[in-house]
């Protein structure tokens, strides 16, 4: 079973071309979003949500019950320290090192969470915060946060919602998509730069050591899982990173015309996935990646060199069939009934190869779908075709491979 995708921690998608090359490959997206909230989406984000690629989860409440624990374990352990750094009382002191470090400010463009309200909504939005809807954290949470200083509610668009420090509002939100996604099969993905992920583990300590040691460095920051750091390097490679002029009905139209391509392929980046745990020690961040992309191409594009050769020697077998043809004789029932419409019974090169060239190039599309479905970069080699740049040449060679 392919897992479903789990976005965190917004509910609206902030990248549309993140949002297309997430939807060329995982098979759906899930987002965790209050039953009252109304959606302001992107035009892209709005066809995936009514092609039902993207959907809704609501937040269930024993996620944020179970995720609550540690939590309150944080406070009751180290809560004069949370409240020297994230305390509601010292938010003067805030200032820039929290957007310095990543976590963002809660203003509309910010990292914080789902902080846009309707610009007639009350003064207490202040851009300093971030946002936890109140239907993602449990009451006994809530409480506890309160009464340390670290927490206040308001009415917002959408319902309640709970402000706080936007480092914490991060960590919380981390933790929660990782409850929710463990219980449900699905994959956490973002399209955030944050200094962590939603990744198992939120223990106590795990919790202090985020939260109250000294900011992360840029070597030490979240990466993003094997998985999700293979495949985009994998699309790196045969389509443009700039998706803004593709049409969404374009990437739908190729989920649906490549589907069997696109399994194999989720299939090879899992398989791939287990080659990668050993390089998920390396600690340099330029290293790592240094290796991810030796890998992707050793593994991707020798494969699609090798894939683009079988295409081109599909492409010189059919004009070589067609080069040889000469004369064809029908066979005797069919050459009886030629002679009694007045139609000779051998055919002429001039009219076989007429016949040839109408059906050459649908016979090598036809061959040319099946090697690449015989390949587990099949689908990468399809979506090159269909969304990189093509000269005039390469127009010609889809239509006809000479």
């Amino acid at each position: 079973m392919d897992r479903f995708a789990l976005y965190y921690p917004h509910i609206h998608v902030r990248d549309d071309d993140w949002l297309k090359y997430t939807a060329l490959y995982w098979p759906k997206m899930a987002r965790i979003r209050p039953p009252d909230y109304p959606l302001q989406d992107s035009p892209a984000a709005r066809q995936l949500h009514a092609a039902r690629w993207l959907f809704d989860l609501e937040p269930p409440a024993w996620a944020a019950v179970e995720v609550a624990e540690p939590f309150l374990e944080l406070l009751h352990e180290h809560g004069p320290a949370l409240r020297d750094r994230f305390g509601l009382s010292r938010i003067e002191t805030w200032g820039l090192p929290v957007a310095d470090a990543g976590f963002g400010i809660a203003g509309a463009t910010s990292a914080g969470f789902d902080q846009r309200p309707d610009e007639s909504g009350p003064p207490w939005l202040n851009p300093r915060f971030g946002y936890v809807h109140t239907s993602r954290i449990s009451e006994h949470l809530l409480d506890s946060a309160i009464d340390q200083g670290l927490a206040l509610t308001r009415s917002g668009r959408g319902g309640i919602w709970v402000a706080m420090h936007p480092r914490l509002a991060t960590v919380y939100m981390l933790a929660l998509a990782q409850q929710i996604a463990d219980a449900n099969c699905l994959h956490p993905i973002t399209d955030r730069t944050l200094p962590h992920t939603a990744m198992s583990g939120w223990s106590v300590e795990r919790l202090a050591a985020v939260l109250l040691d000294e900011f992360p460095s840029a070597d030490s920051a979240a990466r993003q899982s094997p998985q999700e750091a293979f495949v985009f390097l994998a699309f790196a490679t045969v389509i443009p990173a700039d998706l803004r002029n593709v049409p969404i009905e374009k990437i739908l139209d190729i989920r649906a015309e490549f589907g069997s391509e696109l399994d194999a392929f989720r299939q090879f980046a899992a398989d791939q996935v287990l080659r990668l745990g050993a390089i998920e020690d390396v600690r340099d961040a330029a290293l790592h990646q240094e290796y991810l992309h030796t890998e992707v191409d050793r593994e991707v594009r020798t494969r699609l060199d090798e894939l683009d050769e079988r295409m081109r020697g599909a492409g010189l077998e059919t004009a070589r069939a067609l080069a040889n043809v000469k004369s064809v004789a029908l066979p005797p029932l069919a050459a009886f009934a030629a002679e009694a419409v007045g139609v000779s019974p051998t055919l002429t090169v001039p009219a076989v190869v007429a016949g040839c060239i109408v059906g050459a190039p649908v016979q090598w599309r036809r061959r040319r779908r099946e090697i690449a479905q015989e390949s587990p970069v099949g689908y990468l080699f399809q979506l090159q075709r269909a969304l990189g740049p093509h000269t005039l040449i390469d127009k010609l060679r889809r239509a006809w491979p000479l």
